[in-house]
């Protein structure tokens, strides 16, 4: 069984989220490998995270977009990319 990694992109609700509180939430509730911050403009932001987890057979990624959707200041949650490393 390996392990596997996982991209997500974090879309904000608008202009006005507090991104380093966000970040230290996430940080809190999942864990967090990579984070990048994105300029989508109009002053609105994203936050590319990357979810490093072993694999497990019928383990999706619903635990972790529930965990995050859930999170004040977070319109919704895109996975990009899944991949065995």
């Amino acid at each position: 069984m390996g392990k596997v990694a996982i991209s997500i992109k974090v879309n904000t609700e608008g202009p006005g989220v507090n991104m380093e509180k966000l970040k230290k939430e996430l940080k809190n509730k999942i864990p967090i490998e990579d984070m990048e911050e994105l300029d989508i403009g109009f002053g609105l932001k994203a936050l590319r995270i990357m979810v490093v987890r072993p694999d497990k057979e019928g383990q999706g990624t619903d635990d972790l977009e529930n965990t995050i959707v859930e999170l004040e200041g977070v319109a919704a949650v895109e996975v990009e990319k899944v991949t065995l490393i």
